[in-house]
């Protein structure tokens, strides 16, 4: 009887110890330090937020277009621009369906003070190559102080208050000056300036477009050896040959087997060109969000280049549900071409594929860890690295895959390189000497993500044994994002690495010590490149302008204004002509730069793929 009597007032206790839900409630509440601010004022908010019988889990903030999740509240800040701005706070409960939302608009007063823009410069004509020397003259408010300048050439940068600049191209230029004041207030002024030629400039030798319809989104031009052809492509899936003079030779269209997605928006493989003239390129997006219809397929082409070429030497279906979107361009080896798929669930599931380069026969194909959103490349012993995708957050850095006959054996994810940090679609670059160079988005495993967001590792894959684990020759953490934009490295003669992340290009030691890092105006995009004068080049997507670095300082000495968005890499030919896709006008365009190199880095991997046919094979 005692027993039960327990029995009884346990339950009436879980009972009474149970809160029903009409009891547990959450009121989302945050209030501000004043009711309205002028600009520049800090604004600094204190979370209110309460809850009954639960405990507050998450607070999502949103104000000025941005979202953050703070539980407290985010950091103060100030508001440059005027006007009356709608705060919204989210508050939800560790029972998850219970969410509460407050609102509160909140006054920016504009007195319309502002300092005034103004500068001026000598000499009056500018000639590439002769220094300028640019004079603040801007004036501030009354009771306010100038107290930051930036100025603009192009998309070379400066906050000096009278820069001394020499510039590397010549055309016309946009300089601008941006002033702010004490209180945050702002005022910009723009020149568009013509420069005149100088010896060894940078200047457009021609520009044609070759699509009516599609982008240019991370697909660069590839040359012949000879650099007397070039091959552009875009997402409309049309292949066109240029001689280096400007005439367009040829198109052929690979989209002609209802490849999926032809004209979207979305990034579209580089095509590669091989010692023989055969140009190979990859096309097809089956992404489910951009519309695709998923019993299509993803193709490979094989087709004759030069003068005569133009016409289907092999072509071959990847697989329904294919697509081919990962960054880079087909690797070709003196057997093989090699690509990477997003996914290929419907033929073998099998992201990595080696087919023959002259049949077009499929001779291997392995599943990566996570997928792929591209970055492969081919070595000379018969090795083959290979990035990996990421999942969940997660990803295993590079394959290696070891040759065995005819096929070749994958290292586990704890064999890869870099095996716990995530190269998110970009280019590896090897070294005449064997090292290979990988860029990655740091997820933690060596430095903390609070100190750095990429990372460069370096790897001897002259000392990598299958079946056993790779230490790194040395990984060095570099300013800037590796997005996944097909960011990536080149390395030139002397083992000096130049790597593109989304603010910064950097240059390392062969040690793995970082030299230099130049902050990029704008956006940089792709891959660097390197002329045999050892300068570097790369395109800054969001200036659409094509930038040149001096490589001991990294100081930037020519920006060449070329289309409104360049989403690619810039490729150097065999005479020195270097070439950008890019959107002008709402259609593809190629571009084609003369400067002073005769060529591009010897002994080095100069660019995208190590030479101008990206074929991605070289040591």
């Amino acid at each position: 009887m005692k027993r039960i009597i327990y029995v009884l007032v346990a339950v009436i206790g879980l009972l009474v110890g149970c809160t029903p839900d009409e009891e547990t409630w959450v009121q989302a509440g945050f209030t501000t330090d004043k009711e309205s601010y002028e600009i520049g004022d800090l604004i600094t908010l204190t979370n209110t937020s309460t809850a009954e019988n639960a405990q507050i889990a998450v607070c999502k903030w949103e104000f000025m277009g941005k979202v953050s999740y703070e539980l407290t509240a985010p950091e103060p800040f100030s508001v440059e621009e005027g006007g009356d701005y709608l705060f919204r706070l989210t508050v939800t409960s560790d029972r998850g369906a219970m969410k509460s939302v407050f609102e509160k608009t909140i006054k920016i007063i504009d007195d319309g003070v502002r300092p005034t823009a103004d500068f001026s410069w000598l000499p009056e004509r500018i000639v590439a190559g002769e220094e300028v020397v640019f004079t603040d003259q801007s004036k501030a408010a009354e009771g306010a102080e100038i107290v930051k300048r930036e100025w603009t050439f192009g998309a070379i940068l400066s906050t000096e208050e009278n820069p001394k600049i020499t510039f590397g191209s010549h055309g016309k230029i946009n300089v601008s000056l941006t002033v702010t004041d004490n209180k945050k207030r702002k005022d910009t002024k723009t020149v568009t300036m013509d420069i005149a030629k100088g010896a060894g400039s940078l200047g457009v030798l021609w520009s044609h477009s070759y699509d009516e319809q599609g982008v240019v989104y991370g697909t660069s031009p590839a040359t012949s050896a000879d650099g007397q052809y070039v091959y552009v492509s875009s997402s409309n899936y049309n292949l066109v040959c240029f001689t280096k003079l400007g005439e367009r030779t040829w198109g052929f269209d690979c989209g002609q087997n209802n490849e999926p997605n032809r004209g979207s928006d979305y990034q579209h493989p580089t095509p590669t060109v091989d010692s023989d003239g055969t140009v190979y390129v990859a096309v097809g997006d089956n992404t489910t969000k951009a519309g695709a219809d998923a019993s299509k397929s993803a193709s490979l082409y094989a087709v004759k280049g030069g003068a005569d070429g133009g016409t289907q030497l092999w072509f071959t279906a990847i697989g329904a549900k294919s697509s081919m979107r990962p960054f880079g361009a087909p690797v070709v080896t003196d057997q093989y071409v090699m690509i990477l798929t997003n996914s290929a669930p419907s033929t073998d599931g099998k992201h990595f594929r080696i087919y023959d380069k002259v049949s077009g026969v499929l001779k291997y194909s392995e599943k990566t860890s996570s997928g792929s959103y591209g970055g492969c490349v081919g070595l000379k012993d018969g090795k083959i690295l290979v990035n990996t995708g990421q999942s969940s957050g997660r990803s295993y850095g590079t394959h290696i895959f070891f040759p065995k006959g005819n096929s070749w054996s994958k290292s586990t994810n704890e064999q890869n390189y870099a095996p716990n940090d995530q190269p998110n679609g970009s280019q590896i670059a090897i070294g005449a000497d064997g090292k290979a160079y990988i860029l990655c988005l740091n997820l933690g495993a060596r430095i903390s993500t609070n100190e750095t967001k990429a990372l460069v590792y370096c790897y001897d894959t002259k000392k990598t044994t299958e079946g056993k684990v790779s230490t790194p020759e040395w990984y060095t953490a570099v300013k800037g994002e590796n997005k996944q934009t097909g960011y990536g490295l080149v390395v030139d003669g002397n083992g000096v690495v130049y790597v593109a992340t989304d603010k910064y290009i950097t240059a390392i030691s062969s040690t793995g010590s970082v030299l230099w890092a130049t902050e990029v105006a704008g956006t940089a995009y792709g891959v660097p490149a390197i002329d045999n004068e050892g300068y570097i080049y790369y395109n800054d997507a969001e200036k659409g302008s094509l930038v040149k670095l001096e490589p001991v300082t990294g100081r930037a000495i020519a920006s060449l204004q070329l289309g409104t968005e360049l989403k690619s890499s810039p490729t150097i030919s065999a005479d020195g002509t270097i070439y950008v896709t890019g959107m002008l006008e709402g259609k593809p365009t190629l571009f084609a730069i003369e400067g002073a190199a005769t060529g591009y880095a010897a002994n080095a991997w100069s660019q995208m793929g190590g030479n101008p046919g990206k074929s991605g094979y070289m040591y």
